[in-house]
């Protein structure tokens, strides 16, 4: 079941990257910046970290508990490791990788919405409202104009957004990580209860 946690996270890389050729297709710097760096950021930093550890742990048959790791990276990320370390200088690779999760977060949340203003306001820029004769020329002329040319920005709206979609990343990368770590926890009792099944049971019954 570990390979369902990094199979997941393989499969939320893509969806950001992808979101990476999106932005770039559409000329969108602001998303390339300060949407799809701090989020492969954070989800790197923690989840990304996790695949490593597994791949590590598969690798050097260490006995070392994951879910401790990745708890106390929360809870006490100064306290030593003890057995459960993997490699040395993991408690600063750690204390590393938190901070980086931690700075992507605000990064997603804040410098977006004041940039989208500024970039708004640049575009405004003296532009003036002449107001026009009722002639049948300015009655084509209102007909062919745009309304959104001089629409204005509602920054409370566009930072709320971007509150919620900065949530909704964050939420929903722990969430569907923890569905992969229920899975790979329900794995444990499963295999042993079929194996506690096998020797009782079918090897009895076949005497």
């Amino acid at each position: 079941m570990k390979m369902s946690i990094l199979l997941g996270v393989a499969q939320m890389n893509l969806g950001i990257i992808l979101s990476f050729f999106n932005a770039k297709f559409f000329g969108n710097s602001l998303n390339i910046w300060y949407q799809f760096i701090p989020q492969m950021i954070f989800l790197n930093s923690l989840f990304g970290y996790l695949s490593i550890l597994i791949v590590i742990k598969w690798c050097t048959g260490s006995k070392a508990d994951l879910y401790h790791v990745m708890i106390y990276m929360f809870l006490s990320p100064t306290d030593d490791l003890g057995e459960n370390q993997l490699f040395p200088g993991q408690k600063m690779v750690q204390l590393v990788l938190l901070g980086l999760a931690l700075i992507a977060v605000p990064w997603m949340l804040i410098p977006k919405p004041f940039l989208m203003k500024k970039q708004h306001e640049q575009r405004h820029q003296g532009q003036t409202y002449i107001p026009l004769h009722a002639t049948e020329e300015s009655l084509l002329v209102e007909a062919n104009h745009d309304p959104h040319d001089h629409e204005e920005f509602e920054f409370s709206e566009v930072f709320v957004h971007q509150l919620i979609h900065t949530i909704e990343f964050v939420l929903g990368a722990v969430s569907n990580t923890a569905s992969y770590l229920r899975l790979w926890a329900l794995s444990l009792p499963h295999s042993e209860l079929s194996s506690v099944f096998f020797d009782k049971v079918l090897l009895l019954a076949w005497g």
